[in-house]
C-alpha cells in the first residue's frame, strides 16, 4: 500500500475542500458521514446517493455537474 498513488475521481470536490481548508474529518462531520466515506467519494470508491450529492452541492455551493465531473 505504501507509495501507491490514488486517482482523484472528483477533483472539484477535493479542490473545494483544499481551498476552504476543510479536512476529510470536518467535511464528514458537516455531511454526517464517516471519514472513510468522504475519502471514498473523492477517490471514486463509493458512489454517493442522489440525496447525498444534493447535500454536498448545498454545502460546497457547486453544481452537481461541477462536483462530479471526472477529470
Amino acid at each position: 500500500m505504501y507509495g501507491r498513488k490514488y486517482k482523484i475521481i472528483y477533483p472539484a470536490l477535493e479542490a473545494w475542500m483544499r481551498e476552504n481548508k476543510i479536512s476529510v474529518n470536518q467535511f464528514g462531520t458537516m455531511l454526517g458521514v464517516s471519514n472513510n466515506t468522504i475519502y471514498g467519494y473523492v477517490h471514486g470508491y463509493v458512489e454517493p446517493r442522489l440525496s447525498t450529492c444534493r447535500a454536498i452541492a448545498k454545502i460546497t455551493g457547486l453544481s452537481l455537474d461541477e462536483l462530479f465531473k471526472e477529470k
